[in-house]
């Protein structure tokens, strides 16, 4: 394949001429969640590659082949702008001037492409529950391709990513009036429950829970807090080290707003997407911001198809033990409510 640049420079700071140009997406009308995802999508190189090496089948040319429509997507987006009709039509969507949630529709991608597709997205992550009575514990494990982080701040306060992603992995203790039924003790016990992430993905999606409903107002409002997006999640409890490489941002509210994107090229160069337009940007743009709404981070190791952050080569990084395999199905599990409130959902697999 070509390399997805053109030789045109647009950029914010003085141009530098060994650089090259991305290319935009149409919007058409108010698809800009779509156009945000889809860049971080194509600018995810493992993800690329699978798509665009899709073979289509001799006479496949249907709407509903999202995978097809994507190949098409991204064969065009690396010679010049695109349109992305052809996805819209392949994921239902009939009103392209109503906006939706961007990370609803990344899920929804995800979802409806082949596995072998998506997998670079998914780790698996265990919710587990513990008698207190017996210490027997219970496990339920699932493929995630999301995290969900809640905001436990204000408007006017700065939001910790790291220790939000801490605050799902903490043990908590349940009220009385939750607790589970123990089959060894034959009685409700009060019962403990956490989350262990036991196969961490090469790519680690987190998005920020900033929709919740006012149930005094009752309609959904929009935290607005800022944050300094950490552009590594440094190795801790096993966790291996990630370095950012894509955000997508929101500014607006519930109701309407508008998407735009940041991503780091393959080259270590920052990009800003905002539908037809791109232009070179730098990663001080996501200090103190409060637009940052998903956020994307690469595995930091030396392999085909990932880019490690610049400053973490002088850094080796050691690999996660190998995980233990679980001996039962697995389910797509996309955690947490969408910005509509929408509850967990999950797919068979």
């Amino acid at each position: 394949m070509k390399t997805p640049l053109t030789a045109e420079k647009r950029s914010h700071g003085s141009p530098n001429r060994n650089e090259h140009q991305y290319n935009g997406l149409i919007n058409q009308g108010a698809t800009c969640y779509l156009n945000a995802v889809l860049q971080c999508l194509f600018m995810t190189p493992k993800f690329r590659e699978t798509v665009m090496s899709y073979e289509i089948a001799h006479g496949d040319c249907g709407e509903t082949n999202l995978l097809l429509q994507l190949k098409k997507l991204f064969e065009q987006l690396s010679e010049r702008a695109a349109t992305t009709e052809g996805i819209t039509k392949s994921l239902g969507i009939r009103n392209v001037f109503e906006q939706q949630d961007a990370v609803e529709y990344y899920r929804k991608i995800l979802k409806t492409v082949e596995t072998h597709a998506s997998e670079v997205f998914e780790g698996k992550m265990s919710n587990i529950m513990k008698c207190g009575k017996c210490g027997k514990e219970t496990r339920d494990t699932n493929t995630f391709i999301s995290i969900l982080l809640s905001i436990n701040v204000g408007n006017s306060e700065t939001y910790d990513v790291e220790n939000g992603l801490e605050t799902v992995l903490k043990h908590s203790k349940l009220e009385e009036d939750d607790w589970m039924y123990c089959d060894s003790c034959d009685c409700k016990t009060e019962t403990e429950t956490w989350s262990e992430i036991d196969e961490y993905p090469s790519v680690l999606t987190l998005h920020l829970k900033r929709f919740d409903f006012d149930y005094i107002q009752m309609r959904y409002k929009k935290n607005e807090c800022c944050l300094d997006v950490p552009p590594s999640l440094h190795n801790k409890d096993n966790r291996p080290k990630y370095d950012l490489y894509a955000v997508v941002n929101h500014k607006g509210g519930f109701s309407g707003g508008h998407y735009n994107a940041i991503i780091r090229s393959e080259n270590g160069i920052w990009f800003y997407f905002d539908d037809y337009i791109v232009t070179q940007t730098s990663e001080t743009s996501l200090k103190n911001s409060s637009l940052p709404y998903m956020l994307m981070y690469r595995k930091a190791v030396l392999s085909p198809g990932s880019v490690p952050h610049p400053k973490s080569l002088s850094h080796p990084v050691k690999s996660l033990p190998h995980p233990v395999k679980i001996p039962h199905s697995m389910r797509i599990l996309l955690i947490g409510p969408s910005r509509a409130g929408k509850s967990t959902d999950t797919l068979k697999m």
